[in-house]
């Protein structure tokens, strides 16, 4: 699906949001969602996550990569275009079978993005396309809010980085990759991208926030309330900061804040 034309250079956006299989989605939340439950919110996540791309001015183009035939459907229902592979084998396979779509399509900036960010908003992605650099190979990184996974990764040309670092510390591992390809190397830090959901930590952070037009978080709301303790539907009594752990961590970094 085409959508608008980024207006300030000649080069289109394209976001990829890689997909697991829903019935092995949210694994770490199993101490507090059965198996269906975890679904159901996995298939939330992805919904509001895609409601919100296609609320971006910026963006002219959304590619879904899953093996999961749930995802497909989503996907066309939205007139999104999904590929689709055979088995799923994990984000980096995926990322690499979008960058060889976009291959076939011309010159692209990608931006990676996972499909479980519950508060990410419109004017995250908008105000991040907004500052791009106009020209020369780069590479923008949002970091997990805490700072070992990779929730957004910007890449012009897309094939800067080849081979990504989605495994353990990909955070780190995408830094160090886009030193070494000699590209202009940016790390922003925005509440909307930091904050992912894949642990019962990460879970009390989600509902500590005011929030109430997602699928996502109205969801685990009624859960909660539901559950036969809500007081201990969660891992932790407060919920985690987001904020960098260290001054070297915060140094050099561009911070968008809630802008």
């Amino acid at each position: 699906m085409l959508l608008r034309r980024f207006k300030d250079t000649n080069m289109d956006i394209c976001a990829i949001v890689p997909v697991k299989n829903f019935d092995q989605a949210k694994s770490r939340l199993s101490v507090l969602l059965r198996k269906e439950q975890r679904i159901e919110l996995s298939r939330f996540l992805l919904e509001d996550t895609l409601n919100t791309l296609l609320l971006c001015n910026e963006l002219t183009k959304i590619i879904l990569v899953s093996s999961d035939p749930l995802v497909k459907e989503i996907a066309l229902n939205l007139g999104l275009d999904c590929l689709f592979q055979s088995k799923d084998m994990g984000v980096n396979s995926a990322v690499r079978f979008a960058d060889n779509y976009l291959m076939t399509k011309g010159s692209w900036v990608s931006i990676t993005i996972p499909c479980d960010l519950p508060l990410l908003l419109p004017k995250d992605i908008d105000g991040l396309c907004q500052v791009m650099p106009k020209e020369g190979a780069y590479v923008i990184l949002c970091p997990s809010y805490k700072f070992d996974g990779t929730n957004m990764l910007v890449r012009n040309p897309f094939d800067i980085i080849t081979d990504t670092k989605y495994d353990n510390d990909s955070f780190q591992g995408h830094l160090e990759a886009s030193i070494e390809a000699g590209a202009n190397t940016k790390v922003i830090l925005s509440r909307g991208l930091m904050v992912d959901l894949d642990t019962p930590e990460d879970l009390e952070l989600v509902l500590s926030e005011k929030i109430s037009s997602k699928k996502s978080i109205s969801y685990l709301w009624q859960l909660k309330k539901n559950h036969s303790d809500p007081s201990s539907f969660s891992s932790s009594s407060s919920p985690a900061q987001v904020e960098p752990k260290t001054k070297n961590q915060n140094k050099n970094k561009k911070d968008l804040g809630n802008k």
